[in-house]
């Protein structure tokens, strides 16, 4: 009996230690998974506080303005830090190409953030699609530009602007010097596993779901989806502030507003051909960079007159013109000192009606130059370089404009000087005149081609010889009609009086490839009807869900 008691409390004392060992064991597991969870945690926590400043820094003018740096590309991120590991970013003398995308640690100090670290204590690493550097001037960002960077694996990603790591400890022989000046330090070899940098546009990465012995990175991408629905409403609210003004100056000169380009379908057009057409009501913006030039064809040949108002015996033989950016005219006459011929030059100089521009310019006057048979340039007092007689037909000489449709029927009244004097010639020299666009408050605009993206419409009577009137009511007879634009916010009372309007498209909502030349992939909902010409007056602000419709409208006037 004693013996079995012996047994027994073997076998209690043999179940309590398997007990205790499995408790002790249990324990050990969830301290273990707690810890590696808690890690992870950590990781991932550093990699979200980054992705969310990338982003901010892209669409806050007003934070970079504090950092010192400029503001004149929204949806910009800076290169990353490659050379020092001192949280600043590289691009500057690295030689880098335009298109090679780039790898290295997060610029921290550069956009503003505390220094980010993983949970092994390791900087955090970021690699940025070449054409969403920060480098004005060379980079054309905007909702068209596409990210060159793509992931694979567990999490995968497309069309990705920047990748985040969180590289861990060093794995499988990865050799981490602290000292910054070793190459080893700033190689991402050594931190980074499972990526592909032999394209130098199109870096691909891997995902893994957990670390291993062989891969312990941890990734967060940033798509241009994600960086465009940040930067968007801060581009609207900036088109308000920059590009609004322009078209109000132009209409405060001229008393019309330019006409529209129009959304043609094939490939965009490159920037000169940015021109409005004349009666085109809806479009594009005519942001043309193209000179404006003096017509010498058809109906708008150039011609000089001979008119009343001269001296001694008038008389040109002859006379040729030429078109172009300046227009020039040669005139000859004859015969001696009293002869002072009064001659009327006509011409029409293209472009003003159908982009932006300055004038109507008396200053034309001023700038007209001659120069006389001898190749002498005419100078000194006023009216040079017209004849100064007492005469006061023709003193001063005089320019009238009449606006047309195709642009600016311009007429220079003067008096030649005596013709020994000019050698019985004077080639008269007219220049154009200057545009608005690209002007300091344009500049990012146009240079990064917002323009592909900003829809313009105007009421028929604001456009040239529409009458300056619309009508937001049906009358007798009816005048043209103002545009309705809907669900304004609750500041506009009135949403049917508008007079000209731009609507920006912001990012495709239907996948498509861009730029395009179909307008559903830009325009959605009654913008996009208006557009097609179903109802060409009704327009509407973005309203509801951004999935459904996105485009904002910008109210010129009223």
């Amino acid at each position: 009996m004693s013996v079995e008691r012996g047994f027994a409390l073997i076998a209690l004392l043999s179940l309590a230690a398997l007990i205790s060992a499995f408790l002790i064991a249990s324990a050990l597991n969830l301290t273990s998974a707690g810890i590696s969870n808690e890690r992870e945690q950590r990781s991932m926590n550093a990699l979200r506080q980054a992705k969310a400043a990338l982003i901010a820094y892209a669409a806050s003018e007003q934070w970079q303005s504090y950092k010192g740096q400029a503001t004149n590309q929204p949806g910009a991120l800076p290169c990353p830090d490659i050379l020092m590991d001192d949280g600043t970013a590289d691009c500057v003398g690295l030689g880098i190409l335009s298109n090679s995308s780039l790898i290295g640690r997060l610029p921290w100090q550069s956009i503003g953030t505390e220094d980010l670290r993983d949970a092994s204590g390791e900087r955090l690493w970021y690699a940025l699609s070449y054409n969403f550097r920060k480098d004005f001037g060379t980079t054309v960002i905007n909702s068209d530009t596409p990210g060159q960077l793509n992931v694979t694996g567990t999490a995968p990603a497309s069309n990705v602007v920047a990748v985040l790591f969180a590289p861990g400890e060093a794995i499988l022989g990865q050799n981490r010097p602290s000292n910054p000046a070793d190459s080893a330090h700033n190689s991402p070899s050594n931190y980074l596993e499972s990526f592909n940098l032999s394209d130098p546009v199109n870096y691909v990465f891997t995902t893994n779901a957990l670390p291993s012995s062989t891969f312990n990175d941890r990734v967060l991408v940033i798509t241009q989806a994600e960086l465009m629905a940040a930067v968007e409403p801060v581009v609207a609210a900036r088109i308000e502030r920059d590009v609004k003004p322009l078209l109000q100056s132009y209409f405060g000169i001229w008393g019309f507003y330019p006409f529209a380009v129009p959304f043609a379908a094939g490939p965009p057009a490159a920037q000169p051909n940015y021109k409005g057409v004349a009666g085109q009501a809806n479009g594009l913006m005519p942001v043309t960079d193209a000179p404006f030039t003096w017509l010498n064809s058809g109906s708008d040949l150039i011609t000089v007159d001979l008119i009343g108002g001269g001296t001694g015996s008038q008389n040109i033989t002859s006379w040729t013109c030429n078109g172009g950016v300046d227009l020039v005219c040669v005139v000859n006459y004859c015969c001696d000192d009293d002869d002072r011929p009064a001659i009327q030059l006509q011409a029409t100089l293209s472009g003003p009606t159908t982009s932006f521009a300055d004038g109507p310019p008396s200053s034309l006057v001023g700038t007209l130059s001659m120069i006389d048979g001898n190749g002498n340039p005419i100078t000194g007092s006023s009216p040079a370089p017209w004849s100064g007689s007492t005469n006061p037909t023709f003193f001063p000489p005089t320019m009238t404009i009449a606006v047309q449709p195709k642009g600016l029927l311009v007429r220079f009244q003067g008096r030649l000087r005596n013709a020994q004097d000019m050698n019985r010639q004077a080639t008269i020299t007219v220049p154009s005149i200057t545009r608005y666009l690209p002007n300091p408050a344009g500049a990012w605009f146009v240079s990064n081609q917002w323009y592909r993206q900003t829809y313009y419409a105007v009421s028929l009577g604001y456009l040239q010889g529409g009458g300056g009137s619309c009508s937001a009511l049906p009358a007798i007879p009816p005048p043209p009609s103002c545009l309705t634009v809907n669900n304004l916010p609750p500041s506009f009372t009135q949403w049917k009086d508008k007079r000209a309007i731009l609507v920006f498209a912001g990012r495709a909502l239907n996948g498509s490839s861009r730029p395009s030349g179909t307008l559903a992939n830009y325009l959605e909902g009654a913008n996009l009807t208006a557009a097609n010409g179903t109802t060409p007056f009704v327009y509407e602000h973005r309203a509801g869900v951004p999935t459904a419709i996105n485009d904002r409208v910008v109210v010129v006037s009223p």
